[in-house]
């Protein structure tokens, strides 16, 4: 964001100091620089975050169907966890201090069960990268619930 706000800032320095332009149209081409910058920079946050609201609601759709075997992964789930002892919910991980992306990528892609021998751990899940993202985004999108 910063960078796109210092190629606003160099693109009216370069239309105030034209000497090409008559003094009197240059603030209405640095006006209109401006706008259509600010217009481009609006539709790209919006759009990152329409893509990111889309990827938390893949990663609910995914840890419903996968995850919530072991885990309440929300407070509405159809099903409780097959375990006795469920794994610690979503809603747990998301709000525990030292949770990051980093740390729940670690976990998703490197915790395995061997299937036979206990304790049991988390199994491989065998998630492609979009969609181990779109559950990292889906936990963090819980902190604070």
């Amino acid at each position: 964001m910063r960078h796109l706000h210092a190629q606003k800032y160099a693109l009216a320095q370069t239309a105030t100091e034209s000497t090409s332009l008559p003094s009197a149209v240059r603030p209405a081409r640095l006006w209109i620089i401006c706008a259509i910058l600010s217009a481009m920079t609006g539709t790209l946050c919006d759009a990152a975050e329409s893509t990111r609201q889309a990827s938390v609601a893949r990663g609910e759709h995914l840890a419903r169907l996968i995850c919530s075997a072991c885990h309440v992964v929300s407070s509405d789930q159809e099903f409780p966890p097959l375990l006795r002892q469920p794994a610690p919910s979503f809603s747990d991980i998301a709000n525990r201090a030292d949770v990051s992306e980093k740390s729940l990528r670690h976990f998703i892609t490197t915790t395995h069960w061997d299937e036979q021998t206990p304790p049991m751990t988390m199994p491989d899940l065998m998630l492609t990268e979009e969609q181990t993202v779109a559950v990292i985004r889906y936990i963090l999108a819980l902190r604070g619930r």
